[in-house]
């Protein structure tokens, strides 16, 4: 019985090195390296100078961050309820995927354009929220009106700390240009307003 045990055991202890990438055993019973212990081996070879590199990589980013701070935001994905219309508009004016945002400092940020330290605003279909007079409808001021002024607000907060990097709205539609040109102004904002039909 003791006999029929040895291979036994031998054999499952082969199975197992071969199952841990130790060894490979060819038709002929000899012993090779795995592949994959190979490539263990070459990554840990590798990994020997990855701070190196990654310190490099990092040195760059730092000097972006340093000459446009916004540099320094990440791509995010943001699936708002609005309009494909509006969705469209936010593309167009940003140069982005629809549903894809800039993120800085923890605020979002329609677009961003590196080259010329840009972030950007698009709004599109907001002179429906507006009297003939170009004053907000009665609605509007209690609900979108303070939300864009907080979103303004907010937004020039990170731009005026932020150096070299400036602050661009482009509106759709004439009256909501007027209106939120007038009031960016009086409040003192950063921002540059642009009607962008």
């Amino acid at each position: 019985m003791a006999a029929l045990a040895v291979p036994l055991v031998e054999g499952a202890a082969l199975a197992l090195l071969r199952a841990l990438g130790v060894i490979a055993v060819t038709g002929a019973g000899a012993v090779a390296v795995n592949e994959a212990a190979k490539k263990k081996a070459e990554a840990a070879e590798k990994a020997k100078v990855a701070p190196i590199a990654q310190a490099g990589t990092q040195s760059k980013t730092r000097d972006a961050c340093s000459k446009c701070p916004p540099d320094c935001g990440t791509l995010v994905t943001r699936n708002w309820n609005m309009s494909e219309e509006s969705r469209g508009y936010q593309a167009r004016i940003t140069g982005f995927a629809p549903m894809t945002e800039w993120s800085f400092k923890g605020s979002d940020f329609d677009g961003f354009k590196s080259q010329a330290c840009m972030l950007l605003e698009a709004k599109a279909k907001y002179d429906q929220f507006f009297n003939a007079a170009g004053q907000p409808k009665l609605f509007f001021s209690f609900t979108g009106l303070p939300k864009i002024s907080a979103q303004a607000s907010r937004q020039s907060l990170i731009v005026e700390t932020s150096m070299p990097a400036s602050l661009h709205w482009h509106f759709m539609q004439p009256l909501s240009y007027r209106y939120f040109t007038e009031v960016f102004q009086d409040s003192f904002f950063p921002i540059a307003t642009h009607l962008t039909p």
